[in-house]
């Protein structure tokens, strides 16, 4: 044999021999890893399919990691809005209006409450998940409701709720603290023998202004009255002139409009009464000249007594709003002054009261948008929520507005007022004609938000678990047929190990 024959055989075995160690690696490595290559291009001509269907599954991931985020917000706030809601009711039920007992710290047990109330539903609308507050939009960078004390004192040098309180009640009772009304002097003409013939007087409203009591209407049963109603001017007037003696258990009401657009209104009403000096009448005088000075006090004192309750609570309740309704941007509203007494406008407060909510406040018709979860390539949901929304404002609202009442001097009229208020801000927290509340709108609409979510989650699960069996096909092997495989490469490499070997220790006179 030639020796380039030898040589050639010899480079033969030792080919052979690397390609069936390369091979029995390659085999080894498959089985470890369970995967036939660990690049796209030992995947042969499904490589394309295999790349795409992993960039799904990517995808799919980062949804999934957004979803779990989402989840527990939208947990927390539907567990914070169930207990703002049973807030809201138990609200409504402690302002009883027969409920007034006062304490020894000059509160009454309702505003006790109150406090107690308010305090929790501050710490439920201050709630924070993962550096994301709940109830503040979009901003997460703080509480988005300021504290109790600072909502009713103000802080930083603004006006808090109680002083907007006081402000507006100064203007709607006007100097007289009646209401802003001027009741004129009594003017009586005599006969010639000095007895009087006539004897009237008129009460106008003191401006063209919203503030204080707007005349609607004036009636009587009474005889010997000769009435002048309103005309529907603004300023408004009525005058009243008796011509003679009224009758015993007759009556004159006054009609008025509350602010701050007269569309609720009060009535004051006197009965004629020959004695006595029971609430709501006045007496038949001497002649008619004392039984309309007795009737003219009558309407000053109830003009007074009406303003100090019905028309305190109504100034309280428009105050509020002014402070509290400030959603989308809008400034609170301030009484132009001082004085604030004479006061015929309102102006914008927004550099000199404290704003109570500081979270994301920008002009919006949807909310929900200030958080968004991008759950799928075409499919984003909203579920932020602002604490200045209408709902939620108003049982911090209604809570903070019965706080700052003040009814310590225990007086009658202080158990008056605090009925008209609590009459107030029951219908606030409660809407009319319904027992659903704007808490649960914004429940139901987070509610809408979550269950898209939970639909989504489970197409991403279901989807993934596709893409990912497709995957472990293209990608996969054979355990059993690989193992097989590994035994026979071991067994032909062993066997090309002992020819090799053999054929090594020939020597060159063995070939000849």
């Amino acid at each position: 044999m030639a020796v380039g024959t030898i040589t050639s055989s010899r480079g033969y075995l030792t080919q052979q021999l690397t390609t069936l160690s390369r091979t029995l690696t390659e085999k080894t490595a498959q089985l470890a890893t369970g995967k036939v290559s660990t690049t796209y291009g030992g995947v042969g001509n499904q490589r394309q399919l295999d790349l795409e269907l992993s960039q799904k599954v990517k995808r799919i991931e980062a949804y999934q990691e957004t979803i779990t985020m989402s989840r527990l917000h939208i947990k927390t706030l539907n567990l914070n809005l169930e207990r703002l809601e049973k807030l809201r009711i138990q609200a409504k039920d402690a302002m009883d209006l027969n409920n007034f007992e006062l304490q020894a710290d000059g509160q009454t047990s309702t505003q006790a409450t109150a406090e107690i109330l308010l305090t929790e539903a501050i710490s439920l609308l201050n709630s924070e998940v993962g550096g994301h507050f709940l109830f503040g939009g979009s901003d997460a960078s703080k509480n988005p409701v300021l504290q109790m004390q600072q909502i009713l004192d103000g802080v930083d040098g603004k006006a808090g709720l109680k002083q907007v309180l006081s402000e507006f009640w100064q203007a709607n009772a006007g100097a007289g603290q009646n209401g802003r009304m001027t009741v004129s002097a009594q003017n009586t003409t005599y006969s010639g023998g000095g007895a009087p013939l006539t004897s009237s007087f008129t009460v106008s409203e003191d401006g063209a202004h919203t503030f204080g009591f707007d005349i609607k209407a004036v009636t009587t049963n009474m005889v010997n009255v000769t009435l002048t109603p309103p005309t529907g001017a603004d300023p408004d007037s009525f005058g009243i002139e008796l011509t003679g003696q009224p009758v015993p258990g007759q009556k004159i009401s006054i009609e008025l409009g509350l602010p701050p657009t007269g569309a609720r209104t009060t009535r004051v009403e006197l009965t004629v009464a020959a004695s006595g000096n029971a609430p709501n009448t006045f007496l038949v005088g001497a002649d008619l000249e004392q039984t309309t000075t007795n009737l003219r006090n009558a309407v000053m004192a109830a003009l007074t007594e009406e303003a100090k309750t019905t028309l305190r609570g109504a100034s309280d309740e428009w105050a509020a709003n002014s402070f509290f309704d400030t959603f989308g941007g809008t400034p609170p509203m301030r009484v132009a002054g001082p004085p604030f007494n004479t006061a015929t406008t309102l102006v914008d407060g927004s550099a000199t009261t404290t704003s109570w909510y500081v979270g994301e406040n920008t002009a919006t018709t949807d909310p929900r948008q200030d958080k968004i979860a991008a759950v799928d390539d075409n499919l984003r949901l909203g579920y932020g929520v602002r604490a200045n929304e209408r709902g939620l404002a108003n049982v911090v609202k209604t809570l903070s507005t019965f706080i700052a009442a003040d009814f310590s001097a225990n007086t009658a009229t202080d158990e008056k007022y605090y009925s008209a208020l609590a009459d107030r801000m029951k219908a606030t927290i409660q809407p009319e004609g319904t027992a659903r509340s704007g808490i649960v709108d914004i429940t139901t609409e987070v509610a809408i938000a979550f269950r898209s979510i939970e639909y989504t989650a489970e197409r991403h699960t279901t989807l993934k678990s596709g893409y990912l069996g497709t995957i472990a096909e293209i990608e996969g092997i054979d355990k059993e047929t690989l193992a097989v495989e590994i035994v026979q490469l071991q067994t032909m490499l062993e066997a090309s190990y002992r020819a090799s070997s053999i054929a090594m220790k020939m020597s060159l006179a063995d070939y000849l």
